[in-house]
């Protein structure tokens, strides 16, 4: 008995890290313009984001854990989900801006280029913070 209670914490415990997984809706799909995002599953996932992450010769924890600066090195957010088109392509980034509320929007990756910053790979945008903010909001997937 006294050995199920250490097992029972381990297994609640792994559960709950799990649950709060970094990768979760990483990457989603809108499968038609319009439509609802839809997670991909982990396999699909993988591969995409891979490809996506070598577009901006990066690798995918890069690209995942990239912050997005302004060309006067104004950090104005942190990359949160890649969005892809029903062909598996990267189309917009899912930024959570800088400042209050965790505003999340998605950008068009044909807005931002890979940046070098003193060995850290980030992204690098011409659009002000102003801009950022009226671009569409972003809604996760539904679970």
């Amino acid at each position: 008995m006294n050995r199920l209670i250490p097992l029972a914490a381990v297994l609640c415990l792994t559960g709950a890290v799990a649950a709060c997984s970094d990768r979760d809706d990483d990457v989603v799909q809108a499968p038609a313009p319009g439509a609802a995002p839809v997670a991909l599953p982990d396999q699909q996932a993988d591969k995409a984001a891979t490809n996506a992450a070598l577009a901006f010769n990066m690798t995918r924890d890069q690209l995942e854990d990239a912050d997005l600066y302004s060309r006067a090195n104004v950090d104005l957010g942190d990359v949160e989900t890649l969005v892809l088109d029903a062909s598996g392509a990267l189309t917009h980034l899912v930024i959570e801006l800088e400042g209050p509320g965790d505003m999340k929007v998605q950008v068009p990756v044909a807005d931002v280029a890979p940046i070098d910053r003193n060995g850290d790979r980030d992204l690098v945008t011409d659009l002000t913070a102003g801009q950022l903010q009226a671009l569409p909001a972003w809604t996760p997937p539904a679970r």
